[in-house]
């Protein structure tokens, strides 16, 4: 078996320690909350995260009831963690809580509100509640507009969350929409090859590739690509995500030997990140197995399409149950 990095899932790497400043001060007994909330990220990062949700747990029990602010911005970590250790009900409660001690602390007019509300409405999809979820993202669009203005770059992250809802909610015409007009402010405010507008890049071109735009999301996603490897970072997660969209396109435009290059470049990516027993590897190693078949190697791809099966079934089985 292929040992992974030590890493978190893509969309969690970013938010865990770029989450702003601490919205509340050091309490009276001189703690360093700031420190000890920045100290409590690391052992994430490092893939660590039961450590983690210790840490953070143990800094909310000490965290002093008189300082909401302070309360939510535990919370508000806590929940990246819970998510990517797929405790989804926890941290839809986790989230739910510091949405509400932030609404107390700062009124529901805040960009450290909107945080919270695109983070509980991420959650709210993955638990089945996706109107839900869209109006709370709609509310924070609304208010990083009306305190930053609609060029500003908290109104570029409205966008991309919004954008990213509705392309897990398959609407690809309304996310790319959202994309494209978050993808407009970062390339206008951030330097080339920012990992923010790389991130929106490649996904809008996934949102093209879904709409069977295949040469607009090729674009887009060899210039993301590109982005990642002038950035050194051609080996990791982001680009096996980037290089297995690639394949996606020239897969459908029947282009079968570019794209299989490409999937098996994929496949070396995600299992040097994630290891070769994850979900997404079982995925992209089926797309290479279909792609076998129609290119009249129906052996070897249905060899992989029994691997990618059964891969898929451990991975839909409880951690318990999993040997």
């Amino acid at each position: 078996m292929t040992q992974p990095r030590a890493t978190l899932p893509l969309l969690l790497l970013l938010p865990i320690l770029a989450l702003g400043q601490v919205a509340a001060m050091p309490d009276s007994r001189g703690d360093d909350w700031p420190a000890l909330l920045e100290n409590s990220a690391r052992p994430a990062m490092q893939g660590k995260l039961e450590e983690s949700e210790q840490q953070l747990r143990a800094l909310l029990a000490r965290a002093p009831a008189s300082q909401p602010a302070l309360q939510a911005d535990i919370l508000h970590r806590l929940q990246f963690v819970l998510r990517s250790r797929q405790q989804t009900a926890a941290a839809l409660a986790a989230a739910g809580q510091a949405l509400a001690l932030r609404q107390q602390a700062f009124g529901p007019n805040h960009l450290l509100v909107a945080e919270s509300q695109q983070a509980y409405a991420r959650l709210l999809a993955l638990a089945g509640q996706p109107a839900a979820a869209e109006k709370l993202l709609r509310q924070a669009l609304q208010t990083t507009d009306q305190l930053t203005g609609s060029e500003s770059l908290a109104t570029a992250g409205s966008h991309h969350a919004l954008g990213l809802f509705y392309q897990q909610q398959k609407q690809y015409d309304q996310a790319a929409e959202q994309l494209g007009r978050a993808l407009v402010i970062r390339q206008k405010r951030l330097p080339a090859d920012h990992p923010d507008t790389l991130y929106t890049q490649a996904r809008l071109g996934a949102a093209l590739q879904q709409q069977k735009q295949y040469e607009r999301a090729i674009g887009l996603l060899q210039d993301a690509l590109d982005g990642e490897t002038r950035r050194g970072n051609a080996d990791g997660l982001h680009a096996a995500i980037i290089t297995r969209e690639l394949a996606y396109c020239y897969h459908y435009l029947q282009d079968y030997p570019s794209a299989e290059v490409l999937y098996q470049q994929a496949l070396t990516l995600l299992a040097l990140n994630l290891g070769n027993q994850h979900h997404a590897y079982a995925i992209t190693q089926q797309a290479l197995g279909w792609l076998y078949i129609s290119s009249q190697r129906e052996s070897q791809g249905r060899a992989l399409l029994e691997n990618a099966r059964q891969l898929l079934q451990q991975a839909d089985k409880p951690p318990a149950q999993r040997k």
